[in-house]
């Protein structure tokens, strides 16, 4: 599923696909044209950290050799930055021929799954012209989801609306498997974009998938076709006729050392946060400093996770309960800690977030959205530093 980033892709196409898009009432397939699905694999980007899917149209007899995807976006687009973040931009379809896309694989090192999908001439043409119907300026916009209407659910819709027959997916799985089952794979390697999606995305993501939906993946949909059935009223066939790699993946994902992951990070904070309490704990210098810091930090992502939930399209990103201990009124009641004499209500906000986080702490692995782990010994620090919070401001009150 990639997000690639083009500008005005239609002036780096060669004129002969340009005419047939230009004119394609008029553009029948050969019967010896093939159109087939393609499934790339993985990048090292995060577009490109879940693969891709795109379709080929290939017909000698005509000279054409085309793939199409749903996976493109203007950069120029007005207000690119906003939009995107609130969801609100549009992806498209775009096209390209075939060797100028494989060299674009070769560059990346990306591996590509051929499989030629097992349709008769009436269906490849229905299928060939819904593509050019959806190329149309009007048409070729889309507003993307990242889990229910992206470049792979996309192409799996039209090419069961272009086809006669009635496709069976195949239904068989081992245990059922939330968006998160599905995801994490692909995010285990990279661990700060594991964490980093896991504090975006909320509940939603922890809905059991149905089989059909798995296919939001590229290689959930390559398998789903592999195993799929045609049947009509005469016969019952395969939906893909034949498989080929055209290219082997030869890109060396690198694994998050040990070292740079978030959960060493975050130990180390957390260990140099505890320490800090003891040293200060009874001296009368409080060293609140360190909680403008991480509370200011833990407030202001808060406010992101309200952002998403409240403030754009992005279906996944809400309800998000990673709230409960990154709560927005961090950011600004950290700043009350300044003050030379710390109110009363700073007491009691601190002393109620340390009984939450406890409650949180305890219930870590029962509430009904998957935190990251990676996460935890950040939740401890923020437990032990209101602690010492509610320690030094009872001094100071009491």
């Amino acid at each position: 599923m990639a997000l690639k980033i083009i500008s005005f892709q239609i002036l780096l196409i060669a004129f002969f696909s340009l005419s047939i898009c230009n004119h394609a009432k008029g553009q029948n397939l050969s019967a010896n044209a093939e159109i087939s699905l393609l499934t790339c694999s993985p990048g090292d980007e995060l577009y490109s950290q879940f693969g891709h899917s795109a379709l080929r149209i290939k017909d000698e007899d005509k000279k054409l050799d085309l793939v199409f995807g749903y996976g493109a976006f203007n950069f120029n687009t007005p207000n690119f930055y906003p939009k995107f973040a609130r969801g609100k931009l549009d992806y498209m379809l775009s096209y390209n021929d075939f060797d100028r896309f494989k060299n674009g694989y070769i560059y990346e090192k990306r591996g590509i799954t051929e499989q030629k999908l097992n349709l008769d001439s009436i269906e490849r043409q229905k299928l060939f012209n819904a593509l050019i119907i959806n190329y149309k300026p009007e048409n070729r916009y889309y507003r993307y989801d990242f889990l229910f209407d992206n470049c792979s659910t996309r192409i799996r819709d039209i090419v069961k609306a272009s086809t006669s027959g009635t496709i069976l997916f195949d239904t068989i799985v081992d245990h059922p498997k939330s968006f998160w089952n599905l995801l994490d794979p692909f995010m285990d390697k990279s661990r700060w974009i594991f964490l980093g999606i896991h504090l975006a995305l909320g509940i939603p993501c922890d809905v059991e998938a149905t089989p059909y939906q798995y296919m939001f993946l590229p290689d959930n949909m390559m398998l789903g076709f592999e195993n799929a059935q045609i049947k009509s009223s005469e016969a019952t066939k395969p939906l893909v006729k034949s498989t080929e790699v055209i290219l082997k993946p030869a890109l060396d994902l690198k694994i998050t050392s040990w070292y740079k992951r978030p959960v060493f990070i975050f130990g180390i904070i957390a260990t140099l946060g505890l320490i800090l309490s003891f040293v200060h704990l009874k001296k009368e210098k409080n060293f609140f400093v360190f909680d403008l810091f991480i509370f200011g930090v833990c407030g202001l992502l808060g406010w992101l996770i309200i952002f998403l939930w409240f403030f754009t399209d992005h279906q996944a990103t809400g309800p998000n309960w990673n709230i409960i201990w990154a709560f927005p009124l961090h950011f600004p009641m950290v700043f009350a800690l300044l003050r030379k004499k710390s109110s009363s209500f700073a007491y009691y906000y601190f002393l109620l977030h340390s009984v939450i986080l406890i409650l949180v702490l305890g219930c870590w692995t029962f509430i009904p959205q998957s935190f990251p782990n990676e996460i935890l010994p950040f939740v401890v620090l923020l437990l032990i530093r209101s602690l010492y919070i509610v320690k030094k401001l009872r001094t100071y009150l009491f």
